[in-house]
Parts: structure tokens; sequence; C-alpha cells
């Protein structure tokens, strides 16, 4: 059962600093992270509970006008939102087809360098901060 009890707070960390929630029936698996939603990135992101939770602190009485746009935000990113823990669907999945490559087509000259895919995603917990 979800208890909707949202943490409301600030994330003090210079450039990247940003108004957060945190959703306690959010879980990432590991003891050690955590789920935060994240203003400024307009996300949900994972973050590691010893570098982050000291950088945390609770909104100031100007800062609480805001739980509303905040909260809203939040729940859209809440319903887009697919945890690591999430049950996997129910749907049989299909294992890849195995290649069929013959020894003659094994040539370092066959390789194209253009098709390297050269949009990679660091795990965002890692460079967020």
């Amino acid at each position: 059962m979800k208890s909707n009890a949202f943490w409301y707070g600030y994330l003090e960390a210079g450039k990247k600093s940003s108004l957060v929630v945190r959703d306690p029936d959010l879980d990432t698996g590991k003891p050690d992270t955590f789920y935060l939603y994240n203003q400024k990135r307009d996300a949900i992101l994972e973050y590691k509970t010893s570098f982050v939770e000291p950088k945390l602190r609770e909104l100031s009485d100007a800062e609480q006008n805001q739980i509303p746009a905040l909260e809203k935000a939040c729940k859209k990113a809440l319903s887009q939102f697919q945890s690591r823990t999430s049950t996997a669907s129910t749907e049989e999945i299909t294992p890849p087809a195995k290649a069929n490559i013959s020894k003659s087509d094994n040539s370092i000259d066959d390789l194209n360098i253009d098709d390297a895919d050269d949009n990679f995603v660091l795990d965002e917990a890692e460079d967020e901060l």
C-alpha cells in the first residue's frame, strides 16, 4: 500500500542545486541509493545515499509556496517512471536470434566505424554530482 507521504526539500549542490521530492514508496533495489524527483532536471534520478543526504535540507518558508507546482511535476514524472524494481511484463520474452556468421565474415575490413553509437548515456546517479 502506498503512503503518498512525499518529502519536499532542496538539494544543495552548487550549479546543480534543485528543489527535490522524495517518495518513500520508490525503491531502487539497492540499500545504498534512493530516488528523488529533481525539479531542475524534471526527472526522477537515483542518488547515492551517503553522498547526497548531507546535501539535502528542508524547504525554507519562502520555498513552501512552490510545493503545489513541485508536487504536480513530480506526480507527472512518477506516472511515466519505470523503476528498476518494477515487476516485469507478463509477456514472454523472446531471446535474440543468434547471428549466423561464417568464418569468412570475420574480417576487420568489414567493420564500419561510422556505425558506432557515439550517443551513450552515463549512469545519471554517478553523473549527477
